[in-house]
């Protein structure tokens, strides 16, 4: 029996000279990579949804429901807004970043209908700044969130009757700035690109001795953790001209512990 699946990563920035041909033989390519290919087993991509720019997928063979559960796991998928309970711990992105001063939202892949979950100020405050009753506008700017920027986010409640959800930033999210800052690490952030792209711009620039290690959160989102003593500004100066379709943004623990002050 064909399993149908629609898949977590959001596709945009296809170039114009491209089309969605293009984008979905990459994708299937990185579909194949995860899944570790299975003989007996197919993958192919129904179709982009147009409202929400997501893959529908179809999976057949011996080891379906294996393939199945494996992408779920290491991709992602849609959410039911009626299945979401508290506790439950979602892959997202930031969107919409600073258009509000209550807060930031996070795309978690929550549909029908589709619902975005709000991370509240105070709970940045709490999470990001120990606390500090600091601006909306210091926090964006002191951890340099952008639209796209890759969160694992916790429910904390579920309002089923107004359709709204808030959330926290998971312990998932938090390990990456503790890791940096403890080990004084600066990272870059990429979205719009695949992890190969952005591997080739590093390899013409020479810079790819300067990464510790590449953590892909989506197919077009990745934060490149960088060695001791490499700065992110200059390894985005040198990259950018090869990827011109994308946003690079820095993540600096030394601006991050003038805010905090305190181990994460």
């Amino acid at each position: 029996m064909v399993k149908t699946l629609v898949l977590y990563d959001q596709i945009y920035n296809i170039p114009k000279k491209g089309n969605v041909k293009d984008i979905s033989i990459r994708y299937l390519k990185y579909l194949k990579e995860v899944s570790q290919s299975f003989p007996g087993t197919k993958i192919r991509i129904k179709k982009l949804r147009k409202f929400d720019n997501r893959f529908e997928i179809l999976i057949s063979g011996a080891e379906e429901v294996f393939i199945l559960n494996l992408l779920k796991k290491k991709i992602g998928a849609i959410h039911e807004f009626e299945d979401v309970k508290t506790n439950d711990v979602f892959k997202g992105v930031l969107l919409d970043v600073g258009k509000v001063g209550f807060g930031i939202f996070a795309d978690c892949a929550i549909v029908n209908p589709k619902v975005d979950v709000l991370i509240t100020l105070h709970d940045l405050r709490t999470q990001l700044c120990n606390g500090k009753t600091v601006s909306l506008t210091e926090i964006i700017k002191t951890y340099d969130f952008i639209n796209k920027f890759p969160v694992y986010v916790k429910i904390v409640t579920v309002d089923k009757e107004k359709k709204q959800i808030q959330g926290i930033l998971d312990k998932k999210t938090l390990d990456i700035y503790e890791k940096l800052i403890s080990e004084n690490l600066e990272a870059v952030f990429l979205s719009g690109e695949t992890k190969g792209q952005f591997k080739k711009a590093l390899v013409k620039t020479g810079h790819y001795r300067d990464i510790v290690s590449i953590e892909r959160f989506g197919f077009l989102e990745n934060i490149v953790i960088l060695r001791e003593s490499t700065t992110a500004p200059g390894i985005i100066a040198d990259i950018g001209k090869y990827l011109k379709n994308c946003k690079l943004n820095a993540i600096r623990p030394e601006r991050i512990k003038k805010l905090y002050k305190s181990k994460l």
